[in-house]
């Protein structure tokens, strides 16, 4: 069988201190460390010992790619024949280097820029690094009001690349009720022109998910869930094999806001938009 998984990390710690993120306050410690490790380590030995194939999401709880182990753990995860592909989120403030020793067929790199923790034109030099090394990769970054200057002109040096220009695309700041005037709408979705999908809270309840089925939400310790949102356990993936879990259900929450749960909507059919990856949005 051929399952998405979701992997959420122990450690609670990112080098960027955004105001908005619960990570940003994390501290780091040789304890949280060597945990992070164990329960990483673990994970990496099922992907390779299960008969199943994989889609790997990481979704971490700050950023990854600071920490060598890592980059070691997906140039191995990458080169593992039952991976069909592997997703990691980050900031891109580490080194790139390792990249050249993974499969980068597989390997999508979903990176975030914030313009008030790195200045435009080093993000951008890593972008062109990225393109370098003909590595697969998207940029996002969230669509608050005192980002639209820097959204703006990450754009014109995105276009004014000859060759390998990345999908840029915005996250909608939801927290604040009626936050976008029509002209907000009409800007951001010229930079990126799903704009739109991301904005709308979509209507969930009973509708088909392929969470909880071909999907889970997988945590640190291997508790499953079937999606970021549910808090629900199914078991645990050291414990219960995937297909004594996989079963089709409609949602049972009134909406997704989310990407990585609303893509997995078939109501919305995502593939069609995202031909090259869903999973790593990727046009």
């Amino acid at each position: 069988m051929e399952y998405t998984i979701y992997y959420r990390n122990f450690l609670k710690y990112c080098n960027y201190t955004c105001s908005y993120c619960p990570f940003s306050k994390g501290k780091l410690d040789e304890i949280s460390l060597k945990k992070e490790k164990k329960y990483l380590y673990k994970f990496i030995d099922y992907i390779k010992n299960s008969r199943h194939k994989f889609r790997l999401f990481f979704a971490p709880r700050g950023e990854l790619l600071i920490h060598d182990m890592y980059k070691e753990a997906f140039t191995v995860l990458s080169k593992m024949e039952n991976v069909i592909e592997i997703v990691v989120q980050t900031n891109l403030s580490s080194s790139l280097d390792w990249i050249e020793f993974a499969n980068r067929d597989k390997l999508i790199l979903w990176t975030t820029y914030h313009p008030q923790q790195v200045e435009r034109d080093a993000y951008f030099e890593k972008v062109k690094c990225l393109i370098s090394k003909k590595a697969k990769f998207t940029i996002g970054i969230v669509g608050v009001k005192e980002n639209f200057e820097d959204i703006r002109a990450m754009s014109e040096l995105l276009n004014s690349l000859d060759a390998g220009k990345p999908y840029f695309w915005i996250n909608a700041y939801k927290d604040e009720k009626s936050y976008y005037t029509d002209d907000d709408i009409k800007f951001l979705s010229s930079i990126d022109h799903l704009f739109q999908i991301n904005l709308e809270n979509h209507l969930s309840e009973n509708e088909y998910c392929k969470t909880g089925d071909s999907a889970f939400f997988v945590e640190f310790n291997g508790n499953i869930h079937r999606c970021w949102k549910d808090k629900i356990k199914l078991g645990n993936i050291y414990q219960v094999d995937l297909n004594n879990l996989s079963k089709k259900e409609k949602c049972s929450k009134k909406y997704c806001t989310c990407f990585i749960g609303y893509s997995n909507m078939e109501s919305l059919g995502l593939e069609a938009k995202y031909k090259n990856s869903v999973l790593g949005r990727m046009l």
